[in-house]
């Protein structure tokens, strides 16, 4: 499955892999102003409802940011970092009232690209990578340790990262990726990004050359790219 929007050059899509169903959520927000928000969510397994936790968690951060965006007292940092701790409260408030959803959880990673700068936050073992020029650079570190994810939306937030203030360069090429991208290493991601015509073309190459890596435990894979 693949979407689009139009205008800013932002695209995303999700594969299943080998999964009983899909725990990753995704959403693109476009405002008037060109600016862009893109959300990615990775429903933890070994937990319950991964697939609610994740779609909940974007749906919510991107209801909660919007709410803040005319907020001209804050910094997009500030809209970020409250959005997601707003966002880790509803899941907690939704585990509260439904027995079913106890201790579900999800990673929660979000782009907010406005003109010549972004800003971003990140929970858990999501990857926020940017392809500049021909380098792939990691722009958040991952929560995790073990093999288990150490903070996590809806059920342990130990620790919120947000990238604050920084420059984007024309070209840049911005991916927010579910851990099921891995089937790929950095050289294969770096050439997809670099090579596609476009935003929706670099999901495309990225999520078709996970699916030809064909692993016989392919996690879901979800890809969101951001084009400057």
């Amino acid at each position: 499955m693949t979407a689009s929007i139009k205008g800013p050059r932002a695209a995303g899509g999700q594969i299943q892999g080998k999964r009983r169903r899909q725990e990753d959520a995704f959403q693109i927000e476009r405002y008037d102003a060109g600016d862009v928000l893109a959300i990615v969510a990775d429903g933890l397994g070994g937990h319950p409802a991964g697939d609610v936790a994740s779609r909940e968690a974007v749906r919510e951060l991107a209801m909660q940011f919007g709410r803040r965006r005319d907020d001209g007292k804050k910094t997009p940092r500030q809209w970020l970092e409250e959005a997601t701790l707003a966002t880790h409260e509803h899941l907690q408030e939704m585990t509260r009232t439904n027995r079913n959803l106890r201790e579900m959880a999800t990673t929660l990673i979000a782009l907010y690209v406005r003109k010549a700068e972004f800003w971003a936050v990140s929970v858990g073992d999501s990857y926020l990578l940017l392809q500049r020029g021909e380098r792939l650079v990691r722009l958040n570190e991952l929560h995790s340790e073990g093999g288990g994810v150490t903070s996590c939306v809806g059920y342990n937030l130990a620790r919120v990262d947000v990238a604050d203030t920084l420059a984007v360069m024309p070209g840049d090429r911005f991916l927010l990726a579910s851990d099921g991208i891995i089937a790929l290493d950095d050289v294969e991601v770096s050439a997809v990004l670099r090579e596609a015509a476009d935003a929706e073309a670099a999901v495309k190459g990225l999520l078709a050359g996970v699916e030809h890596v064909a692993l016989p435990t392919q996690d879901n894979a979800t890809a969101v790219v951001v084009v400057a």
